[in-house]
């Protein structure tokens, strides 16, 4: 999700992003600050991105895959997706990308094609995991996106087949438990398995919220 969900039209400065919070979280700011921390005014729009990415659906995802695997009974096999779009393609001209898939085209006569999307976007992964890359001509896609296609498609078949992701040739993918170093699988050009890193901003997220 982008910064400007939580610095609005504000500059992403320290004392902007502060402020942001205050107003996000007036009862506890100085809590939400312990967990999102820049420590230096270049550190403010990814602060703000990871913050306004929890707010947005990071959060609710981590405690839906949290309660399943204390009650829902069955093994849990957690992702992140983190292969990022080409660039569209220079034909596309003055467009870009819109939240769930689509393409906005931009105002204005400028006709080049705007910068790359920070990292992975909320949808990006579906032309992945269906296969069907090749049916969008919007992005120039490269070996490495057709590899990272074929790795979700083989786990996804799997884990629909059986209720585990892993087979023959796929890096082995654990099952998340439900302690404090839970582990979940990266989705990229190399698929690994990683550790937990934000807990703690899921448990201050989490928290019972404080009345103003």
């Amino acid at each position: 999700m982008n910064y400007h969900m939580v610095l609005g039209p504000a500059e992403p400065t320290l004392e902007n992003f502060e402020n942001a919070i205050k107003r996000l979280y007036p009862g506890d700011w100085e809590e939400a600050l312990k967990v999102y921390k820049p420590e230096s005014a270049e550190d403010v729009i990814a602060v703000a991105t990871d913050l306004a990415s929890d707010r947005f659906i990071s959060y609710s995802t981590w405690k839906w895959a949290n309660q399943q695997s204390k009650t829902g009974g069955k093994p849990v096999y957690r992702y992140y997706y983190a292969r990022p779009r080409p660039a569209m393609r220079s034909e596309m001209g003055n467009a870009s990308a819109g939240l769930a898939g689509g393409v906005t085209r931009n105002s204005g006569n400028n006709n080049s094609s705007p910068p790359p999307a920070r990292g992975a976007v909320h949808s990006a992964e579906i032309e992945y995991a269906m296969g069907n890359l090749s049916e969008n001509k919007v992005y120039p896609w490269t070996p490495d996106d057709k590899r990272v296609s074929d790795t979700m498609q083989n786990y996804f078949a799997n884990f629909i087949k059986t209720g585990n992701p892993n087979g023959k040739g796929l890096p082995e993918w654990i099952a998340m438990d439900k302690g404090q170093n839970v582990r979940f699988m990266r989705l990229d050009v190399e698929p690994r398995l990683e550790t937990e890193q934000h807990r703690d901003r899921y448990l201050f997220l989490d928290r019972p919220k404080i009345k103003k």
